[in-house]
C-alpha cells in the first residue's frame, strides 16, 4: 500500500484561512461539476451548497450544536482550561487560553461524532463492547476515548503531541487501570519513535484480544495498516480506518480488505485542508471495517 506521502495538510492558522479561502472560490465550480449527478448523497450536499457556506461537513445537522451549550472549567490546580461532557472534564493543550477557542474545538468535535456525520467513528451495529480492547491512533483531546471508555475493557491512546498528552493524563486520572496514553507514532516500522500495530500488540500480549482499532492520523493510515499484518489476519478484530486525508485512500484501503465486511459513514466531506484538494472534491469521511467469516 502507498504511504502518505504527497498529503500535505494544513497545520498553521494561516494555512487554514488560506484553505478556506480557496473553498469558497471553488464553491460554485462544485455545484457546477455536479449538476448531472444522480447520486441522491451527492445531490443532497449539492442542494445544501447552493443556499450555505461551504464546510467540511456539508449538512443541517449542525445547526443542532451550539457553542453556548458547551460547559467551561478551569482547573486551579493546572491552570487547564477543559469542557464538560456528560460529566467528564476534557482537559485541553496550554495553548487554549480563551474559552470561546475551547467551546468552539468542543462544538466541532461533537459535531463530526454526530450519528449522521461522514467523520462518526462508530455506528449502532460497529461498536466496541466489554470485551474490547481499543487501540486509539490519534487521540488528541481524547473525547471519543471518554464517550466509550465504560463500555470497554482496555483502552491505549496513541498521541505524541506533548501539550495534548499532558492534557491526557488529567482527563483520565481516574481511569489509569484502563487507559494507557503511547507517546510513540504508529507506523509500519519500529524503533525508539514509532511502532507497528503488531510489534505494539505482541509486546503487551494483546494476541488473544477482541480489537477495535480506529485510525484518524492525518493521512498515514495506509503505513499504519501496512504494520498490522498480523493482527489483521490473526486477531479478532474491527477497524474505523479514516479516509478523508487523502482523495485516494477510500480506494486503497478497500482493496487492501477486499473480501472483508466494509461500510461507509453516511455521506461526504468537504476537506479542503489537503492543500491537494481537488476534483472529484467530495471525500468519504472513514470506513468501518470487520471480518467475515471468509476474510
Amino acid at each position: 500500500m502507498n504511504t502518505n506521502k504527497g498529503v500535505r495538510l494544513a497545520d498553521r492558522d494561516i494555512e487554514f484561512v488560506l484553505c478556506e479561502i480557496k473553498s469558497r472560490l471553488i464553491k460554485n465550480r462544485m455545484i457546477k461539476y455536479y449538476v448531472s449527478t444522480k447520486d441522491s448523497e451527492v445531490k443532497e450536499v449539492v442542494d445544501h451548497l447552493k443556499h450555505n457556506t461551504i464546510n467540511t461537513f456539508p449538512y443541517d445537522y449542525k445547526n443542532n450544536y451550539n457553542l453556548k451549550n458547551v460547559k467551561v472549567g478551569k482547573s486551579k490546580k493546572t491552570q487547564l482550561l477543559y469542557a464538560d461532557h456528560n460529566g467528564k472534564k476534557i482537559y485541553m493543550k496550554k495553548k487554549y487560553t480563551s474559552p470561546f477557542r475551547v467551546r468552539r474545538y468542543i462544538n466541532n468535535i461533537l459535531i463530526e461524532q454526530d450519528e449522521k456525520s461522514p467523520h462518526r467513528y462508530l455506528s449502532d451495529d460497529f461498536m466496541p463492547d466489554e470485551d474490547t480492547v481499543v487501540l486509539d491512533i490519534g487521540g488528541a483531546e481524547g473525547l471519543f476515548s471518554a464517550m466509550i471508555i465504560d463500555r470497554v475493557k482496555k483502552k491505549y491512546i496513541f498521541e505524541c503531541d506533548k501539550e495534548w498528552v499532558y492534557a491526557l493524563k488529567h482527563t483520565f486520572k481516574n481511569y489509569k487501570d484502563k487507559i494507557e496514553i503511547i507517546e510513540r507514532f504508529v507506523d509500519d516500522y519500529t524503533d525508539c519513535n514509532h511502532v507497528t500495530l503488531d510489534d505494539f500488540v505482541k509486546q503487551y500480549g494483546l494476541e488473544r484480544e477482541k480489537l477495535f482499532v480506529k485510525i484518524d492520523a492525518e493521512g498515514s493510515e495506509p503505513s499504519i495498516i501496512d504494520g498490522a499484518s498480523s493482527i489483521i489476519g490473526n486477531n479478532d478484530i474491527k477497524l474505523a480506518v479514516c479516509t478523508y486525508h487523502c482523495q485516494e485512500h477510500e480506494a486503497l484501503i478497500k482493496k487492501r480488505f477486499s473480501g472483508w465486511n466494509i461500510s461507509n459513514s453516511p455521506g461526504y466531506m468537504i476537506y479542503y485542508c489537503d492543500f491537494n484538494w481537488d476534483k472529484p472534491y467530495l471525500r468519504r469521511g472513514l470506513l468501518r471495517i470487520k471480518k467475515t467469516e471468509d476474510s
